[in-house]
């Protein structure tokens, strides 16, 4: 595992330099099929990372946003997000990171995970039973047992999943939580691992957008799981996420619930 963190390490020095390189105010981006904009440094970094893994791990696959390599017979895949947060990226707002997880196919669980904000130089990162880091210090969850005076962190609107996050938003506001959303799910899904946040819930289907979150947030103390309090395959697309510090997870759970549409 040591082997792998370090080679991942390296993939996310890579692909900082390239972000660097491109983020300004000035970047161009086109628009994808999804409607979601698209930079060169996405692609690049991508393509980095599917070259990197293919040199180093010939019999390992890729699952990236932007571009993947699947292989026959294939143990482990990594699964990378090049750019999380390319709306912001684009407008040059510092607010995304890369983000890259093993995941182990047999069953579909990350045995590693980084996340690496270029801007701020904050590199987090876990393996299986070996904790989890922010540049090289242990990092855990918060310990409350109630929402108030805490965060927590969403995305979308929930439609493409089945759910609305307005019952999200209301209750917890009335807990005297405050729900924030950035243009980059992982960038403030991270700090419920980094011990700022109690929790984030991902309402949509892709799994690049949470599989390192899944590693290092339980080996901060946490817990993970999809929509309906389940375990979920993380190289594939799933029923969204919810984040925790573990403590709060089941009330997270039946508010989360409470939002889900008919039909």
């Amino acid at each position: 595992m040591e082997e792998y963190l370090a080679f991942a390490k390296s993939l996310a020095e890579e692909s900082a330099e390239i972000a660097r390189k491109y983020f300004s105010f000035e970047i161009d981006s086109t628009w994808k099929e999804d409607d979601t904009p698209l930079t060169k440094a996405d692609t690049e970094i991508n393509d980095l990372v599917i070259r990197r893994i293919s040199e180093r791990y010939p019999e390992h696959s890729v699952y990236g946003e932007e571009g993947s390599s699947k292989k026959e017979n294939s143990k482990y895949i990594w699964v990378c997000d090049p750019i999380d947060g390319t709306m912001a990226f684009s407008c040059g707002l510092p607010i995304f990171v890369f983000s890259i997880a093993l995941v182990d196919l047999s069953n579909g669980l990350p045995i590693l995970g980084l996340v690496n904000d270029p801007i701020m130089r904050n590199m987090y990162w876990a393996y299986k039973d070996g904790g989890a880091y922010r540049n090289g210090k242990r990092i855990s969850v918060l310990h409350n047992n109630d929402f108030k005076n805490t965060y927590l962190n969403t995305g979308a609107s929930g439609r493409a999943v089945g759910f609305s996050n307005l019952p999200l938003i209301k209750t917890l506001s009335e807990k005297k939580c405050a729900v924030m959303k950035y243009p980059s799910f992982i960038y403030g899904g991270i700090q419920v691992a980094n011990g700022k946040y109690v929790g984030a819930v991902f309402y949509a289907k892709p799994g690049h957008d949470v599989a390192a979150l899944k590693i290092i947030t339980e080996e901060a103390g946490g817990k993970v799981t999809d929509l309906n309090g389940n375990e979920r395959r993380y190289h594939e697309d799933g029923l969204g996420c919810i984040v925790s510090n573990g403590i709060l997870h089941k009330e997270i759970l039946d508010i989360v619930q409470s939002g889900k549409l008919a039909g």
